[in-house]
């Protein structure tokens, strides 16, 4: 066999002459490719880590809980314990809502919370379906999104404000509606009308609800502008959760232990015509998870065992009754 020689700059590898391949240049060559192999598992397994170290850093979790570590909502639960809520925006009269609001009555939905949008083609005939499942003033909250008439969402809630505190699960739950439609900024008097409420309240948990996001991934609507003024003042009075809609997809994401969601999962617009999920990180470059093309409805469940519990439970479901998401926070 003819030698092949291999030269080298490196003066412990000046000359190496290789004449012969026998068993033993066999045995080390596999020795080498073996040490190779278990020299790249390490970095597998840091980067799986890593991610797991992401899900954690924003404050969710899969299974913290006996109700998060199920598939689904369970059908019927202690009421006494558990207090369950359904969330989605940007809903639209066609069979797709009726199925929405269908499947919030299979599984016991207590409260119905609508973050704005509605009035795209017929307004009443979507209060009529929410009606017809047994949603009303006193166990349902709207915010008005861009599409929808204030006067319409004061006279299903009878009120005289399109803004101001919703109380449910006898005063355990408080949610807060903003609107984004008129000035709300910081010198706005309906974000210190907002503030004092917030501050007042002894709700054990408590929602803000906005139809236009405070923060948003890239997608077809960008923030509202607002998140510097308003994110402060909930995360000293210990707001739980932020519903928001107006981008006709999933997100979620977690901001000073804040729950910040979109649940623009309405059927206005379905599948591929909602809204892109252009990038995995907020405006301020917290990562978020975005979910498009899938309509559908959140349930948080929220425990309300003590006085001092802040645990919620969530599940994204679709209306193929798939669970998309799930999660547990606090």
């Amino acid at each position: 066999m003819n030698s092949l020689t291999i030269k080298s700059n490196n003066s412990w590898f000046n000359r190496v002459t290789i004449s012969h391949i026998d068993c033993s240049n066999q045995l080390l060559i596999a020795f080498f490719i073996f040490f190779l192999l278990i020299s790249f598992f390490p970095l597998a397994s840091s980067s799986s880590n890593a991610k797991q170290s992401l899900v954690k850093n924003v404050g969710l979790t899969n299974a913290t809980s006996s109700q998060s570590s199920i598939n689904r909502p369970s059908l019927s639960f202690n009421t006494s314990k558990t207090f369950r809520v359904a969330v989605f925006g940007d809903v639209d009269s066609n069979p797709g809502l009726t199925r929405q609001l269908d499947l919030m009555n299979k599984y016991n939905v207590q409260t119905l919370l609508l973050a704005g949008d509605f009035e795209y083609t017929n307004g009443k005939a979507v209060l009529d379906d929410l009606s017809k499942h047994g949603f009303n003033k006193n166990n349902s909250d709207i915010v008005v999104g861009n599409h929808d008439s204030g006067s319409n969402v004061n006279s299903w809630l009878g009120t005289n404000r399109t803004f101001g505190k919703h109380d449910f699960a006898q005063g355990k739950l408080s949610v807060f509606n903003i609107d984004a439609n008129t000035k709300f900024d910081c010198s706005s008097p309906q974000y210190l009308i907002v503030k004092s409420n917030i501050e007042q309240s002894q709700a054990q948990y408590k929602f803000a609800m906005v139809h236009q996001p405070f923060v948003t991934v890239k997608s077809t609507h960008p923030d509202n502008g607002q998140f510097n003024c308003y994110n402060p003042m909930f995360k000293a009075n210990n707001v739980s959760a932020v519903l928001q809609a107006h981008n006709h997809n999933y997100q979620k994401e977690i901001v000073s232990d804040i729950l910040y969601g979109i649940y623009g999962t309405g059927t206005h617009d379905e599948g591929s015509s909602m809204y892109p999920c252009d990038s995995n990180t907020d405006q301020n470059r917290v990562p978020a998870l975005c979910i498009t093309g899938e309509n559908g409805i959140t349930i948080l469940d929220l425990q309300i065992s003590t006085a001092s519990s802040r645990h919620i439970d969530g599940w994204f479901i679709n209306n193929e009754e798939k669970v998309v998401d799930k999660f547990g926070l606090g």
